[in-house]
Parts: C-alpha cells; sequence; structure tokens
C-alpha cells in the first residue's frame, strides 16, 4: 500500500503545479499599450480574479511573481491602457472559477525590432548611438531584452496556469516601414515556436491605430498584419476618441481606451466558445485501479488502467490528474474542459 500511497501524493501535487482555471495573456506593444490614461482610485481597486505577472522590475513586487491587478500594469511608468480594462471585462464576464492575468511588456515610442530576436540588440545599439535613449531605463526594468522577456513571463505562465493569447498593440513608430505586417508575424510565430505553443489555440489580437489620430491612415498595414497570421484578430479602433497632445495625436483618450479594452476582451471571449469541445455524447468509462498484495504485507506494484474519458482529446481539455478526496475517501480522475471541471469516480465498473 505505500506504494499507491506514494503514487496518489505525486500525482495530486503535479495536479496543483498547473492551473488550467488560470488564464494568462500575454501583452506587447508601444505606449497605448503601456497605457496613457490618468490613474484614479477607482483604477486601483483590486478583483481578487484579475492578476498581473510581473514583468518589469518596479513597484517592490518581483518579475515572475502573480499580484493582484493594479496600475502600472507595464514598466513603473504606464499607467492605465488595454491590459486593464481587457483584464477586468474577461473576468466580469468568465465564470468565477476562472482567473485571469496579464504580463504587459510595451514600451512607448519603439519599433516592432525592438521585440524581434535577430533585430532587437542592433535596434538598441543604433538607438544609443544617437543618443535616443529616454526609454532605456524602462528597457533595463524589463532585464534589457523585450523578446528574452515575453519569454521568460511564458515559460512561467505555461508553467502556473494556461496561456490563451497574445496582445499586441503597435505600429506607429514603424509608419514608413514596408514589411512591418511580416515583421509582427515573425515575432509572433518566433515566441509560437519557442514557446511550443499550438497556435490554432493561441491567438494574436492586434488593435488599430487611433483612426482620428495622426496615423490612422495606417490601419491597412494593421489589418495585413492581422490577415497574415492565421489566428490573427483584428480590433477595431472606430469611435474610440484620440487624445490631442501639443505635439501629436496618437493615444487614446479614457474613453477611448474603455471602448477599445472591451472590444479585446469581447473578440477573445468569443474566440475562447469557438474553442469549446461540442456536447459529449459518449458512455462514461470508469478508470480501474487494481492493488494487488502478498502475504498482507507485501505490496506489488500498482495497475493502472485509463479507459476512454469522455473529451480527453478534444481541443481545450487538459490532460486527466489522479486525486483523492479525502472528505470522501475516493479517488477519482479529474480533467478540465475550457474552465469546466469534470471528475470520475475510480470503481472498475462500466457505466
Amino acid at each position: 500500500m505505500k506504494k499507491i500511497v506514494f503514487l496518489l501524493a505525486a500525482l495530486i501535487a503535479a495536479s496543483f503545479a498547473q492551473d488550467p482555471n488560470l488564464h494568462i495573456y500575454l501583452a506587447y506593444g508601444q505606449s497605448n499599450m503601456s497605457g496613457q490614461a490618468t490613474v484614479t482610485d477607482k483604477d486601483r481597486e483590486q478583483d481578487p480574479r484579475f492578476l498581473v505577472l510581473r514583468a518589469a522590475n518596479h513597484s517592490g513586487q518581483t518579475v515572475g511573481e502573480f499580484y493582484p491587478a493594479a496600475p502600472p500594469m507595464g514598466h513603473s511608468q504606464s499607467k492605465v491602457g488595454i491590459v486593464d480594462i481587457f483584464g477586468r471585462t474577461m473576468v466580469a464576464n468568465l465564470p468565477d472559477s476562472i482567473k485571469v492575468a496579464v504580463a504587459n511588456i510595451a514600451i512607448g515610442g519603439q519599433s516592432i525590432d525592438l521585440f524581434d530576436k535577430d533585430r532587437n540588440k542592433t535596434y538598441v545599439q543604433n538607438a544609443k548611438n544617437k543618443g535616443d535613449t529616454w526609454w532605456i531605463q524602462y528597457l533595463d526594468e524589463y532585464g534589457g531584452d523585450l523578446y528574452k522577456r515575453i519569454v521568460e513571463m511564458g515559460k512561467i505562465a505555461k508553467q502556473k496556469g494556461v496561456i490563451k493569447g497574445f496582445l499586441f498593440h503597435q505600429g506607429e513608430a514603424d509608419y514608413q516601414m514596408n514589411d512591418w505586417p511580416k515583421r509582427v508575424k515573425k515575432v509572433y510565430d518566433d515566441l509560437i515556436a519557442e514557446l511550443e505553443l499550438d497556435p490554432e489555440q493561441t491567438p494574436i489580437l492586434i488593435g488599430e491605430l487611433a483612426p482620428t489620430g495622426d496615423l490612422g491612415w495606417r490601419n491597412d498595414a494593421v489589418k495585413q498584419a492581422a490577415d497574415l497570421i492565421p489566428n490573427g484578430h483584428l480590433i477595431s479602433a472606430q469611435g474610440c476618441p484620440a487624445l490631442k497632445e501639443a505635439s501629436y495625436t496618437l493615444h487614446f483618450t479614457r474613453e477611448g481606451y474603455e471602448t477599445f479594452g472591451r472590444r479585446y476582451a469581447e473578440t477573445m471571449l468569443e474566440i475562447l466558445k469557438t474553442q469549446e469541445p461540442p456536447p459529449d455524447t459518449t458512455t462514461p468509462v470508469d478508470t480501474t485501479v487494481t492493488d494487488t498484495t502478498v502475504n498482507d504485507t507485501t505490496a506489488q506494484d500498482t495497475v493502472l488502467s485509463i479507459g476512454k474519458l469522455p473529451g480527453v482529446s478534444a481541443a481545450g481539455s487538459s490532460a486527466p490528474k489522479l486525486y483523492f478526496d479525502a472528505k470522501e475517501q475516493t479517488l477519482f480522475i479529474r480533467l478540465n474542459k475550457n474552465g469546466v471541471e469534470r471528475r470520475y469516480r475510480v470503481t472498475g465498473k462500466r457505466q
């Protein structure tokens, strides 16, 4: 029996290592993704189901740890933007069992090349050569390499929860870059490959530039980027007001961010619905566990035979995990299908 207890303990411990009900999004881009709206007391109100996966070194918090979400969500000088509204909208529309976390890696005024693993070092050096260094302090908060920091956050996200997608808003700095859509796709493809994600299950949401701003005419290129990526989704910024500032009109107003962030969330919620498996019509078959003993003292190896559990092979399902319910003193198989937990009692009987 000792071997059985040890096996159960190991499986139970493993089941808590990754939480399928923790949905994590990796956000990256320029200042509109960083957030430019003034922070209010309401923005600081915390929801226990909305978390930040800290990606920058500030606020006395540890990079790579989860905290209740509150601005600044990105670097130390970021304010309120897309991710703040996105997260709050998501948890308001998902089951109470689901938590949502966002890792935000964004710096204003920077090219897509800063996020490209093959181009970022040259990009940074060229900026330093030109004396364009005001933003380096934020780069340092992210560890000096934005691509690596996204990957680091992605690996933590896979260990602790489930990466559900990427949130992206960038392009103002690259308004003269003809191949910008292809470079956007390259960064996404590189991240998918390095994090070993399924592109069919990992969308990227790409937001338009402010239509009434100085660069609204570039939204054709934004659409091209979304169209180039099979699982790319264009988020409309139509009707999202832009803030007229002294030298430019590029950022959204508070009202604009609220509308825009909700649209990111609404699109993601629709995507999650499409990932739900079809209704299960198969007959459940319980797992059979046989324990054989010799002379009542020596336990033989446990025989574990897992039959066809409904939905295990469906998209969005987690792998089945064995666990012991102390209250019921019963062994179960537990699996998660798109946020809905199901369990099957181990009886050895066919139902």
